[in-house]
């Protein structure tokens, strides 16, 4: 009786333990923290992002981007050679939202979660996000540092 006992706890403890650890890992071992509310808004206003893209943008040939947040909700975005003016606002609690009305490249409106990292904000795209934050902290679609905030984001990926 002791054997099958101990022979079902191996079991359980094999196929239950690396949805534990899964879990865990995605909630505990980032290290990243989201950026919400009041907070959200304050990081990106009046302020110069100097970014890169996680995938080559083959249209401007580049993963560089800047984009300055006027106050006022207008944004002034480089991308390569495109530069696009462009609207950004908070939705909710926890987005951050971008629209480039005129834009024949840009045709939708993008909404992020924001994380951040020592200084480096990494914006996560709704559909990579779980109840309990990203499904991996490796699928961020940008990331970027304020301008003249003397951080920088981990090495460079292209």
């Amino acid at each position: 009786m002791h054997i099958f006992k101990y022979t079902l706890i191996v079991v359980l403890l094999f196929i239950f333990a690396p949805s534990f650890a899964v879990a865990n890992d995605t909630q505990t071992n980032s290290g990243f923290s989201q950026v919400k509310g009041k907070s959200l808004r304050k990081i990106f206003a009046n302020t110069l992002m100097i970014g890169e893209y996680r995938d080559y943008r083959g249209e401007t040939k580049t993963f560089n981007y800047t984009e300055f947040h006027n106050a006022n909700g207008k944004t002034d975005y480089i991308e390569g050679q495109k530069k696009e003016d462009g609207i950004w606002t908070v939705i909710g609690n926890d987005k951050v939202c971008y629209k480039y009305p005129k834009s024949e490249y840009y045709t939708r409106t993008y909404c992020f979660l924001v994380y951040e990292l020592e200084g480096c904000y990494y914006k996560f795209a709704p559909y990579n996000m779980t109840l309990n934050g990203p499904r991996s902290w490796d699928k961020w679609s940008s990331r970027a540092v304020r301008k003249g905030s003397g951080n920088s984001c981990a090495a460079a990926i292209g």
